[in-house]
């Protein structure tokens, strides 16, 4: 069976395009463009990336862009995920992770609740005076029990949703580059990246950068693939990144 790098690899020299022509064109780095025909997944970050990337080299060479990424996963032994799904990977995690944490407090306060139950039962038995039922605390235990688990789930919820609505901005450095990150206006990041390092940030609403190797730094927000900040190693100032993609 023709491997996913093997049909890109075939196509582009059917239609006479060099790697330096699809770089140019995609924005996707040469580097990226040779692993990806030569099937090394490895070398790229994780499949959500991968994806985009095989994507975008698809749609430029007028193939089927799913069909092409079916076989990457079927080539790869990975679960079939749904398209729309694909750039929240990491936010379904996170809504995982709170639900997991929401159960935890009910079991908590289930158990809290038994406790409470065995001591009434104790009290009864010892003959001293009970409340009016096992099962019916008094009015000023109910008003300190029962609102807890309300609270909590209304936190869960509240929580989830902030992470729902989050931004995410994954920058790698395919060259040595210098760069300077803002989040909602604040500065964040003043660093050197070098080749291969990968560094991530969340706003709620806005990034703004200056790399100084335009060419060399590759952006994904939310796991879509962006391009790079830049074009050869200009120096690129007041690059917005928002919901709407990249702007100056």
């Amino acid at each position: 069976m023709e491997s996913v790098g093997a049909i890109l690899r075939r196509e582009r020299e059917a239609q006479e395009k060099t790697v330096e022509d699809v770089a140019k064109s995609t924005r996707i780095s040469s580097q990226t463009i040779a692993a990806l025909e030569d099937d090394r997944y490895s070398a790229l970050p994780a499949a959500v990336y991968v994806k985009g990337h095989l994507r975008t080299y698809a749609r430029y060479l007028d193939l089927n862009e799913d069909e092409i990424v079916e076989k990457y996963l079927r080539f790869t032994q990975q679960q079939k995920e749904s398209d729309e799904l694909d750039e929240w990977d990491e936010v379904e995690l996170v809504l995982h992770e709170e639900q997991r944490t929401a159960t935890r407090r009910w079991v908590w306060i289930g158990a809290a609740a038994v406790a409470v139950c065995a001591v009434i039962i104790i009290w009864s038995l010892a003959g001293r005076r009970p409340p009016t039922s096992p099962t019916s605390p008094s009015p000023g235990a109910a008003q300190e029990e029962v609102p807890a688990p309300v609270v909590a789930a209304q936190t869960a919820q509240q929580d989830t949703m902030i992470e729902w609505n989050k931004l995410e901005l994954v920058a790698i450095a395919r060259a040595r580059t210098w760069l300077r990150v803002s989040v909602d206006g604040t500065p964040v990041s003043d660093l050197t990246m070098e080749a291969g390092a990968q560094r991530s940030w969340e706003a709620d609403e806005r990034f703004q950068l200056d790399v100084g190797n335009g060419g060399g730094l590759e952006l994904y927000l939310d796991g879509e693939f962006l391009g790079t900040a830049g074009s050869g190693s200009r120096l690129v100032e007041g690059l917005v990144v928002d919901e709407n993609g990249m702007s100056r």
